[in-house]
This record gives structure tokens, sequence and C-alpha cells, in this order.
């Protein structure tokens, strides 16, 4: 067997195992549109977000059950937030406010530490997570809390979109549906790949009995480290792809903050335990052999290697744009996958960045 064939054959076998995955988690979640029996628990962080705030409130509120409250977590903003906080609090009582002042330490620093708190403060046996710059479809909330009526289920991670204005927008929605669309189709098969925590749902029992963040291990991915512990303890978990339980979110405005963005991912990846290195071997293989190829001249390897990466990525990626019903962005598939590729050479740089730095915070 030549290199370019042996190199085609991984692939090809990888495309298809991630094709298969994704199907059967599309297969799951139909959404259900009767009241929510469960009481609600949604976690909001929320640090110097007045701009994108009021949006995700007035959203928030067109859940109109009465057995979901809303805790809005204020860690240390140094703008309007908590003005903003108490005015929706005034129109609707089930919006809570909890006020970090002081830094923190250990397990409790960052983003983990603000859900914690709104998490330790939730009466409801179900919570939600997500983040201050995201948008809800108007069912979000009742297909969550449906799905739990699964005993076996003890935490449910969802698909976040990217609103898009600039090519560069574009670039990272299909990134972001490329990565959930991989993280969604291993969880399927029982391997938990990565999550995103503006679309994560958790028992509070489950929570609880984990040891929640405070007593798992710090990481700055805080939503992978909490779905390894969930899953390292046997409960059940569910990542359905499916347009009524996904949510929108905002893009990285300019090149810093992708890159910010893209180093705290690759820091944190250490939860996945040997899954990362078997994607660094991927990787390590793609690149060698266009490399070699381009080497010996062996222009049709390498334009074959090329083609055989974004087709493959194409075919796992474009159900889940129509299972969102977002086939209007069916043409930025290959430049969004040419785009992954060569983000895989920057994520080789930024692991020999030890210091990672996200919403004026530091953490090691």
């Amino acid at each position: 067997m030549s290199l370019i064939d042996f190199v085609l054959l991984l692939f090809a076998v990888k495309t298809l195992v991630f094709i298969y995955g994704a199907a059967r988690s599309r297969r799951i979640l139909l959404p259900n549109h009767s009241l929510v029996n469960e009481a609600i628990s949604i976690i909001i962080p929320a640090r110097n977000e007045q701009e994108a705030l009021p949006y995700c409130l007035e959203s928030l509120l067109k859940n109109t059950d009465s057995t979901i409250e809303f805790i809005i977590v204020n860690d240390r903003s140094t703008d309007s937030t908590q003005a903003i906080i108490d005015a929706f609090s005034a129109k609707d009582k089930r919006i809570k406010s909890v006020q970090l002042t002081e830094e923190r330490f250990g397990n409790v620093r960052g983003k983990a530490g603000a859900l914690h708190a709104g998490i330790s403060s939730a009466t409801g046996t179900i919570i939600i997570m997500s983040d201050a710059d995201c948008i809800f479809p108007d069912d979000w909330v009742r297909t969550i809390a449906h799905a739990y009526s699964n005993p076996t289920i003890g935490m449910i991670a969802g698909f976040t979109t990217i609103n898009t204005s600039t090519a560069f927008h574009h670039l990272q929605d299909m990134e972001w549906m490329m990565n959930h669309t991989l993280a969604s189709a291993a969880m399927s098969l029982g391997h938990p790949l990565g999550c995103f925590g503006n679309n994560l749902s958790i028992r509070k029992s489950v929570y609880d009995a984990v040891g929640g963040y405070a007593g798992i291990k710090f990481s700055v991915t805080e939503d992978l480290q909490l779905l390894t512990e969930v899953s390292k303890a046997g409960y059940g978990i569910s990542y359905p792809c499916h347009h009524s339980n996904a949510v929108s979110t905002e893009p990285c405005p300019d090149w810093k903050s992708f890159v910010s963005q893209q180093h705290r991912w690759v820091r944190g990846s250490d939860a996945l335990g040997w899954k990362k290195y078997l994607f660094a071997f991927f990787a390590f293989v793609f690149w060698s052999s266009l490399i070699y190829s381009g080497y010996m001249s062996d222009w049709t390897s390498v334009l074959s290697i090329l083609a055989m990466r974004v087709i493959g990525d194409c075919m796992i990626v474009m159900p889940t744009l129509f299972a969102l019903r977002r086939t209007r962005y069916i043409p930025w598939m290959i430049p969004g996958m040419l785009f992954m590729i060569y983000m895989e050479i920057m994520v080789a740089f930024l692991l020999l960045k030890k210091d990672v730095h996200w919403k004026g915070q530091t953490f090691r």
C-alpha cells in the first residue's frame, strides 16, 4: 500500500465513524411543546456584559413558565451590568442576582467560580448554563426539560451557532459547527470529546454528586472538565443536534480575541486524555504526508490528500447545517474547512504558550 493510499484510507475511516456518530445524534431530542414540570434554574455568568445582557434577558423572558428561575451572576463587573440586572428583576421576579465582589482562588477561579456561585443558590432540580451574549429559541427550555424525562440522562449539551456579518464571522461559525458535530458524534458513541458551556445543562443531583466546580479539577475550559467528570461517574450524557436546542452567540470581534479563545481551548484540552493525542496523530499524518508529497513534487498526491480532507469534513458537517436549518450557510463550508486546516498550524504554536488570558483575567 502506497503512502497516499494509507492516508486516504485512514481519513476515510475517520470520516465514516464521525458521519455515523453524527447521524445518531440527529435522531435524539425531538421538540416538545408541553409545559415545564421540572423546577429549572438558568445560570448566566456576566462580567462587564452591559452591551449584550439586555438582549440575552429579553430572549430568556420569552419563556413564560413559572417554574423557571433566572440567576444572573455579576462577576466583579465595572460597568452597568448590575443596574441592568436590577432593572429586569424589577419587571420579572423570576430574575435573581448573585453579586461576586472579590477575586477567587483554587478550583473556583474564573467562570467556574461564577457558575458555582449561581448553582449554589439555585432551587431548581435541572441546571441550565449559558452566557450573557447568547440568544435562545422560544422552546429552548421546554425542549431541554422534556429530554430530562429520561431518568438515565444526567447531562445534556447543545449546539451553538454564531451570528455572522463578515467573512471572519462565517469562518468562526463553520469552525464551531465542525467542533460541535465532532463532539456530538463522539458523545453518541460513548466518548466525551467536548462541549460548549453556553448551552449546557445538568441535573442538580448529578452536579452535587461529582463535587461541582468547587470539587473537581480547575480548568480554563470548565465545561469540558465537568463533562469529563460526569462521564467518568457513569451518568448518561446526551448531545443532540436539533434546531430547537441550539442557541446563538456573538463571534470574536477581532483576530486577537479569536487567538485568545483558541489558546484557552487548547490549554484546556488536557481533560481529553488519550483522545487529545489521537487528534494530534491525525494532524501529524495529514501534514507530514502533505509536506512529503510536496517535497517529492507529487502534486497529484498533494491535491488528493487536501481534497480528501476537505470533502470528508464537508460530508461530516453538511447534515448538521440541515438539522439546524442553516442551509443558507452551505457556501461557507469549503472556506471554513480550509480555515480549520490552517488553524491546526496555529494550534501547534499556541501549545508553547502557558498563560491563558480571557475576559481580563490570567490563568496558569
